[in-house]
């Protein structure tokens, strides 16, 4: 006997097609329309309340002197933190060098006290000519840097053959100043197709190089997008920054004016402090850095001759500053003659290095300090690189005098005064 299915007329038995809902052609539409403006309004919220602004942080504290990542490429943050009397300083590892390793270092000389000048800290490690022309192209662009006088330190390892760490720029990029350099109105279009071309031979995509310069309507598009992001990326960073910027000092906190620094107690108190903290090697650098260093030598058999890319970046740099309106001071740092020495790194080849500099400083109209006859004195250098005792000593007093337009036997002043 047949049996009919259970459940009665219209229940099928296993699985038939589905069927779905017909959705209208505007209905889709409203539904991504509302997805995006939902992503929208998260992404605003997440911009408003989850990120810190650039604007000014905790007044109590010095932003000038602070070494950290994300600092130097976040203009809007510098430009609205810095001193009344900053000036900006262009280098890179130079700065790590803080008041607990040389007591006289810019932070305490300067930042501490009320001389009318402060350095204001651009650049961190690896940051090297073509990097700090594109930042100084930024902040140049930026209409926020009131004083138009700047320093410029130059580091010997840049110009080793195979110019220095040119590899370590894919890391260093910074595509907010880029972009900043790519639309800028006062740096003019070759110098813009330059530091292009070198971007791209340095390995950063051509993608965000075209976004930068809004060479298409999409290119245009994707900047909006590239910028969003390196800005949250940047703004991430400021509690960091400001967790690490020192309280002012009560002497600073005042307002007093402290006048000019004494040199030569400075100089002293830079002899006795290298003096007591170099004890274990007949270099002049702290001893902590030759117990782990002092088998390890990066210098040896190297030499200044094959860095041309470098030294067209570094007259790229200067042109820079010559467009966007930058009165810079060359801060010519010597090397470690003694350390170069069992380097075979031979006097000659360190005096061409010198000249290059000079000479291109001249061709700039740019003013320089020259360091070079420093290269055995002792304490100049807290290790085989980075400034010391007596050589901030020497560097703070020369940009001092660049300032304030005292004579300095450092200094050589645009024009050969």
């Amino acid at each position: 006997m047949d049996r009919k299915p259970a459940g009665g007329k219209g229940c099928r038995r296993g699985l038939g097609p589905l069927s779905f809902p017909q959705v209208s052609g505007g209905s889709l539409l409203c539904a991504v329309l509302l997805g995006a403006a939902a992503l929208g309004l998260g992404l605003l919220a997440f911009d408003r309340l989850v990120l810190p602004g650039n604007g000014r942080a905790d007044a109590s504290k010095l932003y000038d002197y602070v070494y950290a990542q994300g600092k130097s490429e976040n203009v809007d943050f510098v430009t609205n933190n810095m001193s009344d009397d900053g000036h900006l300083c262009f280098g890179s590892s130079e700065w790590y060098v803080s008041k607990n390793r040389v007591s006289m270092c810019p932070q305490a000389v300067f930042g501490e006290n009320n001389a009318g000048v402060d350095m204001t800290y651009i650049g961190e490690g690896y940051d090297q000519s073509l990097w700090q022309a594109i930042a100084a192209g930024a902040y140049g662009s930026s209409g926020k840097v009131r004083n138009r006088k700047v320093m410029v330190v130059v580091s010997p390892q840049w110009f080793f053959k195979g110019s220095g760490d040119e590899d370590k720029f894919y890391t260093k990029f910074s595509y907010s100043l880029y972009r900043a350099c790519m639309q800028s109105v006062q740096l003019s279009d070759q110098t813009k197709a330059y530091l292009r071309r070198r971007c791209s031979e340095l390995g950063i995509d051509a993608q965000r190089l075209a976004a930068a310069s809004h060479d298409t309507p999409l290119d245009a598009i994707n900047d909006a997008a590239f910028a969003a992001a390196d800005s949250w990326r940047l703004r991430s960073q400021i509690p960091n920054i400001v967790s690490l910027a020192p309280t002012k000092s009560a002497t600073r906190a005042s307002g007093q004016p402290t006048g000019e620094p004494d040199w030569d107690t400075l100089l002293a108190s830079a002899e006795a402090e290298g003096q007591a903290a170099c004890t274990n090697n007949d270099f002049g650098v702290y001893d902590e850095f030759w117990e782990k260093n002092h088998t390890y030598d990066p210098e040896l058999f190297q030499n200044f001759d094959d860095a041309s890319d470098e030294y067209a970046d570094f007259a790229c740099l200067l042109q820079v500053c010559r467009e966007v309106g930058f009165e810079p001071l060359v801060c010519i740092l010597p090397v470690h003659g003694q350390w170069y020495d069992v380097s075979n790194v031979s006097s000659d080849e360190r005096q061409r290095y010198y000249e290059a500099i000079r000479e291109t400083c001249q061709k700039a109209g740019a003013s320089y300090a020259d360091f070079s006859p420093y290269e055995y004195e002792r304490y100049f250098l807290c290790d085989t690189v980075h400034p010391g005792w007596k050589g901030w000593v020497r560097i703070e007093q020369a940009f001092y005098d660049f300032l304030n337009g005292n004579d300095d036997e450092y200094l050589t002043r645009a024009g050969g005064r």
